[in-house]
């Protein structure tokens, strides 16, 4: 086996003792006859491996496990209550529980669609500037004075004539 093989496989399988016997048995036949391929190994086990099999095992504070475990608690709680709340209101209605409860998501998923493509009628006002005087410099810029409200219609026609 090449030297780069065995190193690539140096790095991930066979340091995390994960590859299968019989390329753990070439590997271990090509270290004893490669030095460098040994040396790569050491150096790989020193740097990468041993830190981290020696390294203790982190455990937040007391105080700052108690706040996770309450974020964790609070969150399932509240979609547990919630559906606890919609099960109280689906029950006073005759048909079963879930069919309710996809009747229920249905129409909320329904309402959303609705208020999301019903025209608002509300422009921002600068919106509306900006947009008005972004298409007046674009015809300004193509030579149409038309849209200044004849303001410059007299001018327009004494350039023309200074022009000649």
């Amino acid at each position: 086996m090449e030297c780069k093989k065995v190193r690539d496989q140096l790095i991930t399988e066979y340091a995390d003792e994960e590859l299968a016997s019989d390329k753990r048995l070439v590997i271990d036949q090509h270290l004893a006859a490669c030095p460098d391929c040994r040396e790569f190994f050491v150096a790989v086990q020193k740097t990468t491996v041993t830190p981290f099999r020696e390294a203790a095992t982190l455990k937040p504070d007391d105080v700052v496990w108690q706040r996770i475990q309450e974020r964790v608690a609070k969150k399932e709680s509240w979609g547990a209550r919630f559906w606890e709340r919609m099960d109280i209101f689906i029950s006073r209605f005759p048909l079963p529980v879930p069919l309710m409860r996809a009747a229920f998501v249905t129409a909320l998923i329904l309402v959303a669609v609705v208020l999301a493509r019903w025209p608002s009628g509300y422009v921002d006002p600068v919106y509306g500037y900006m947009s008005e005087q972004m298409t007046f410099m674009e015809e300004l810029g193509a030579g149409n004075t038309d849209l200044m409200n004849g303001d410059l219609k007299d001018y327009d026609v004494m350039f023309n004539e200074m022009l000649g």
